[in-house]
C-alpha cells in the first residue's frame, strides 16, 4: 500500500515566495500605476484571509471556495506561487466539502501572505 504523506497544507520552505519573472512583467507592464496594485492587492488578500476563517468557522464550503478562488487569480497575476498553491488545495478541499476541517491550512495561507507582504516590500525597497 502506497499512501501518500498528509503534508500538503504546509508550506515548502524551498518553494519560491515569489515568482521573479511573472512579478518584474507585471511591475514593468503597470508602470507607475504598480505601487497602487500592490496595496489594493495586500488589503483585499487580508480581508480575503479573514473571510476565509470565518467560512472555516461556520462550515461555509461555497464561500470558502469562492475566496479562495478569488485570491489565486489575484496572487497568480503577482506570481506569488505559494499563495496561489494554498489556494488551490483550499478550493480543491472546499470542493470535498472539508472546509470545516482547514483551520490549519487557513492559517499557513495567512502566513504565506505575510511572507510575500514582506518579500513585495523587500523588492520594492521599503
Amino acid at each position: 500500500m502506497n499512501e501518500m504523506p498528509n503534508n500538503h497544507m504546509f508550506l515548502q520552505a524551498d518553494e519560491e515566495i515569489i515568482n521573479h519573472e511573472q512579478f518584474e512583467d507585471m511591475r514593468d507592464l503597470l508602470e507607475e500605476d504598480f505601487a497602487d496594485l500592490i496595496q489594493v492587492y495586500l488589503t483585499d488578500s487580508q480581508q480575503r484571509v479573514a473571510l476565509l476563517r470565518n467560512a472555516q468557522q461556520t462550515n461555509d464550503n461555497a464561500n470558502g471556495f469562492e475566496i479562495a478562488h478569488a485570491l489565486k487569480g489575484a496572487s497568480a497575476n503577482l506570481g506569488t506561487t505559494q499563495l496561489v498553491n494554498l489556494s488551490t488545495q483550499l478550493q480543491s478541499l472546499c470542493r470535498d466539502h472539508r472546509i470545516s476541517e482547514q483551520a490549519e491550512l487557513i492559517e499557513n495561507i495567512a502566513t504565506a501572505l505575510q511572507r510575500a507582504k514582506q518579500e513585495i516590500h523587500q523588492r520594492l525597497g521599503q
